[in-house]
């Protein structure tokens, strides 16, 4: 299939504050600054790159490491604790009139590699362009807060190797259309398209613990590579 890559935009919502870890988006991760990541992935993808920050450090950093991004200014309004990544995106749309597609990347999921991009945007066409996002294959059996089984039979436990398991969100990308989300307000729907992605990028940068997770991959990765 041939894509037309100028009808797709990567969007990077960088905030420079953090509620958990002050300044997570620029600690260094394995070498690099955490956002280093996914930018150069989506960079390394052929995707036009778009960071939207409110961060003076964070536009001066992102303009001397990647000269093929872009940098837009986030109002402080939505950029605080409270603000959503749908509001991001909606001002985002509000400067932006081409892109017809959007690819949103977290920076908190730096193991998204460009094959993931690429991939999902195969996937997300085939798909007649309904929303993506990543997931990926647990096995875990899941109870709510009154000790009830949510997905499955306690009376009859399956193997592992008898039960595909649950897809579960990773937060690292997601795709969705213009028309889809001026329609909505929203990134995903009632129906989605899964991109399923290896079993480490569940790993997200949420506690200051993870660093040291994230950072062993990756510098495992770097071995193998090497």
């Amino acid at each position: 299939m041939k894509i037309d890559k100028s009808e797709f935009v990567s969007l990077i919502p960088l905030r420079g504050g953090s509620k958990g870890i002050p300044k997570k988006n620029l600690k260094v991760l394995s070498g690099k600054p955490l956002f280093a990541y996914v930018v150069e992935a989506s960079i390394n993808s052929g995707i036009r790159t778009v960071i939207s920050t409110e961060d003076q450090e964070i536009k001066a950093l992102c303009k001397q490491l990647f000269k093929n991004s872009e940098v837009i200014d986030r109002p402080y309004e939505i950029a605080t604790d409270t603000s959503t990544t749908e509001e991001v995106i909606e001002h985002f749309l509000k400067i932006e009139k081409d892109p017809k597609h959007i690819i949103l990347l977290q920076a908190t999921s730096p193991l998204t590699n460009s094959n993931d991009i690429n991939g999902a945007i195969n996937q997300y066409l085939k798909n007649e362009s309904i929303p993506l996002l990543s997931v990926v294959k647990e096995h875990c059996f899941i109870w709510d807060n009154y000790g009830k089984p949510i997905n499955y039979d306690p009376f009859r436990r399956p193997r592992r190797q008898d039960w595909d398991g649950i897809n579960v969100e990773n937060g690292a990308l997601y795709i969705f259309s213009r028309n889809h989300f001026e329609r909505h307000k929203c990134r995903a729907g009632e129906r989605v398209t899964l991109y399923k992605m290896n079993s480490k990028t569940k790993y997200e940068i949420d506690e200051i613990e993870d660093f040291e997770i994230l950072s062993s991959i990756i510098n495992q990765q770097k071995k193998q590579w090497n």
